[in-house]
């Protein structure tokens, strides 16, 4: 019996000494049981609290609160909700419930009263601040006035973007931080900050994030929107001196009746600062470089030769001397 209780206590004592090891080294212990994964839960979570969806809702908005139990402390307690002190009757012992935001300005308290099997009651409590939190985002990229669509951003474009908020009350003291994928703009939260520039990342899309603090740092709204990363694109339009520019863009082939015709190159979504100042804007006719451009570089008049034949009418576009190095072109056929 004496060889046993030393062995026990020595393979006990091992368990207690590899259990040190692995904690120290970062490694996690399994437990045996599904009872031991529930309180180790639990030690990693001790919290029992209401969750909201959406975190910051607007006004008007529709709120789901929910019931989270880390603790498992709730098991057969009877749940019973308030909304201002009102008790919400169809929520009677359900995990959840859906409230409406109020008005700017006014705050709801939502109670959750927990009623336990072995006497005794618990009251969480959370309150939902109706906040307006939008954001304006302006790529500054080339499209012509008459085109109806909105204009989209580029790689390497610059974008603008405006944080629009109101939690009912004038500020001008609010905390802005802005990132963009993972990056935070200008290194971190900045006082007053509600616009910021940026240049579109690589990729077919950006995430654009905004957390907005008061001073304190309580956190009052989080917004983010995915924005979508185009290709600068080509298109051509006929110029009427009487008309103007016809908003309908040539296909592929454009049929020349008169003896002469002005053709405009619109390079969609082009980065601003490319489309007013590029490097190169350049007309090519049948592969030669054309040089009876006017005022405007992206205008050219093209004249009948012939009683008939087919005039290849290319323009390129593109920077090659700042960082932007954005560029487009593109081809048509003009048959006469």
């Amino acid at each position: 019996m004496l060889i046993y209780a030393f062995l026990s206590a020595i393979i006990i004592n091992m368990k207690i000494f590899l259990t040190a090891i692995c904690v120290l080294l970062g490694f996690s212990v399994q437990p045996a049981t599904v009872d031991a994964q529930l309180d180790a839960q639990a030690l990693v979570n001790p919290e029992l609290i209401l969750e909201l969806q959406p975190e910051f809702p607007r006004p008007g908005e529709e709120v789901t609160i929910t019931l989270n139990d880390y603790r498992g402390g709730t098991y057969g307690s009877a749940v019973t909700w308030l909304f201002n002190g009102n008790v919400i009757a169809e929520a009677e012992n359900k995990r959840s419930t859906k409230v409406t935001a109020g008005a700017l300005g006014t705050s709801d308290t939502i109670e959750v009263v927990l009623s336990k099997p072995g006497g005794g009651r618990e009251v969480i409590t959370s309150v939902v601040r109706p906040v307006y939190l939008d954001i304006i985002v302006e790529p500054q990229t080339r499209v012509p006035n008459f085109y109806l669509g909105r204009a989209l951003p580029s790689i390497q474009s610059m974008v603008n973007v405006t944080a629009l908020v109101n939690d009912g009350r004038f500020r001008n003291d609010l905390v802005y931080t802005w990132r963009v994928n993972r990056k935070v703009l200008e290194g971190g939260p900045i006082r007053s900050q509600n616009k910021m520039s940026f240049e579109m990342p690589m990729g077919n899309e950006a995430i654009l994030s905004l957390t907005v603090t008061e001073p304190t740092g309580r956190v009052l709204a989080r917004r983010a929107t995915f924005i979508p990363s185009v290709s600068p694109e080509m298109r051509f339009h006929t110029v009427s001196s009487l008309y103007g520019v016809n908003t309908k863009a040539i296909d592929d082939e454009y049929v020349l009746i008169g003896n002469s015709t002005t053709v405009r190159a619109e390079p969609y979504y082009l980065d601003s600062r490319v489309y007013n100042n590029p490097d190169i804007a350049q007309w090519q006719i049948n592969n030669v470089t054309s040089d009876t451009v006017g005022n405007n570089p992206y205008e050219v008049t093209i004249q009948r030769v012939g009683l008939s034949g087919t005039t290849n009418l290319e323009f390129h576009v593109r920077d090659t001397t700042n960082q932007v190095l954005q560029g487009t072109e593109d081809s048509i056929q003009i048959r006469f």
